[in-house]
């Protein structure tokens, strides 16, 4: 219970840049209106604020019996540290995400796998309601011997705004390898090379609803990931909201990369609306 608490306490205090990170509409009117102001800003962007989304849940799978062995807890901690602003429209950022899947139901409860992934991007505003994102990370699940999953890859990324409530994205990604580079071939098979979302969101921002879509490299099977959630105040970006997650296919965990799941997670989650990347 203790590590709970620590871990929605650090979420929490991730909130305080996050309400910073969301309180700037990213276009290039609302720059303009702050280029007048008395104390110019360099870059829309915090100096540390929030990259992917941050939440914890728990759930169970929905393919096999509920129990203390086919339920869990998934949390996610996702930063990016400002490193530098070029220009009007282009900013690099070091990020860092730590994704854990925690078997806290059964005895001793532990740690199923973390992933870590340490990353740099630029991302560019080239209008409006367009961004891309460029960039190179490491993923690893910190495991030795044949569990052990660590690779590098290049990514390329576009958010795309068409609409008053609707946000699209997509994300392809070329993984180069330091351990068994058979092991990690095949991972690949079940991940696949790309990603596409698509994200519907009431006015305030208030509701959310994602569902995202990743091919295996075939294109013969989908892993498919929908989300919602709910922000506990109708004002105050900043304020964690409920969250419901479900996840159908491969790859949840790069340690068993090859077995299908299918789990439904209910928490709390704290949003990026800007900077997201799944």
């Amino acid at each position: 219970m203790r590590k709970v608490l620590a871990i929605v306490f650090i979420m929490l205090c991730f909130a305080v840049s996050a309400k910073q990170t969301d309180s700037v509409i990213v276009n290039k009117k609302n720059l303009s209106t702050l280029n007048s102001s008395s104390s110019t800003p360099k870059s829309q962007y915090p100096v540390i604020g929030m990259w992917k989304h941050n939440y914890i849940a728990t759930g169970f799978a929905t393919n096999k019996p509920v129990s203390q062995y086919s339920s869990d807890v998934k949390f996610q901690l996702s930063l990016a540290l400002h490193l530098w602003h070029i220009k009007n429209d282009v900013d690099i950022f070091a990020t860092y995400s730590q994704r854990s899947i925690w078997d806290i139901y059964q005895k001793s409860c532990p740690f199923r796998e973390t992933a870590y992934n340490p990353g740099v991007w630029v991302a560019w505003q080239t209008n409006d309601k367009v961004r891309l994102l460029f960039g190179f990370e490491h993923e690893s699940n910190g495991i030795g011997n044949s569990d052990s999953r660590s690779f590098n890859y290049a990514t390329v990324a576009c958010l795309y705004e068409p609409f008053e409530h609707w946000r699209f994205g997509a994300r392809a990604w070329y993984g180069y390898f330091f351990h068994d580079e058979t092991i990690n071939q095949k991972y690949f098979r079940y991940r696949g090379v790309m990603q596409v979302w698509g994200t519907f969101h009431t006015r305030n921002e208030r509701l959310q609803v994602t569902a995202l879509v990743n091919p295996t490299v075939t294109f013969a099977k989908y892993n498919v990931q929908m989300e919602a959630s709910w922000r506990m105040a109708k004002r105050g970006d900043w304020l964690p909201s409920l969250f419901v997650q479900y996840c159908y296919g491969y790859g949840e965990t790069m340690i068993d990369y090859y077995r299908r799941s299918s789990k439904i997670r209910i928490g709390i989650s704290l949003i990026n609306n800007k900077l997201n990347l799944y």
